[in-house]
């Protein structure tokens, strides 16, 4: 992919990306390698972009399909690259296995459009075949010798995507328990309101009852008119 120059809709759109992506950056991530990411997603997007224009294939999509291919780039980039910066793999052999991981991505998206596969198909398919590049790579350190057999196990350990669902499927149960606590506290304290009024005030109660589920009842419909 030779990279040359894209039109500004593109350039806009990749920007509005990083902008995204900056604020996901876990905390192990330094000011070093955030520059280094945002980087290599910039080069990254920016050489599909250029496809977008050039290649028959490519140009064929609308613009909206077309930037959801370069997100599909740019979000792999981001996980791939965090894998790195913890793998232990050497600083200067990063690029390498990138490169491979992105032609990988370019490879895959363009067989997807030319046999026209939905877009939840080249969503699998692209990760699958994005880790299984990034695993040979981590295997070919090792083979020339350049990782030991602890970092090659460490690198291929090392999956930011699986970790950021966890920890998002871990806040929404957290959210999901806290919402149960505040109904069970609701409920008990309107049920003792309850509970309160009928004992006491009997029939008088009851009524007191009835008239506020009518009024909270009226009132939601009255917003809605």
């Amino acid at each position: 992919m030779d990279e040359i120059a894209v039109e500004q809709k593109y350039a806009d759109y990749i920007e509005t990306l990083i902008v995204g992506i900056a604020p996901l950056l876990p905390d192990d991530v330094n000011k070093l390698q955030q520059d280094y990411l945002e980087n290599n997603i910039r080069h990254s997007a920016m050489l599909l972009a250029s496809s977008m224009q050039t290649d028959a294939v490519f140009s064929s999509l609308n613009f909206e399909q077309q930037c959801l291919y370069i997100q599909i780039m740019a979000e792999w980039s981001f996980h791939k690259e965090i894998d790195l910066f913890r793998s232990g793999i050497p600083a200067k052999y990063w690029k390498i296995v990138m490169q491979k991981i992105w032609y990988t991505i370019w490879e895959v998206m363009y067989a997807c459009i030319q046999n026209e596969a939905p877009e939840s198909i080249v969503l699998d398919i692209v990760k699958r075949y994005v880790n299984r590049t990034y695993n040979d790579a981590v295997e070919e350190l090792k083979e020339s010798n350049i990782i030991d057999d602890e970092t090659e196990e460490k690198a291929k350990e090392q999956s930011n995507i699986e970790l950021m669902a966890k920890e998002y499927k871990d806040k929404l149960k957290i959210r999901r328990v806290k919402r149960i606590f505040r109904y069970a506290i609701l409920f008990a304290i309107i049920s003792g309101l309850v509970s309160f009024l009928v004992l006491h005030f009997k029939t008088t109660g009851i009524i007191i009852v009835l008239t506020f589920v009518v009024i909270y009842t009226i009132f939601p419909m009255s917003r809605n008119l």
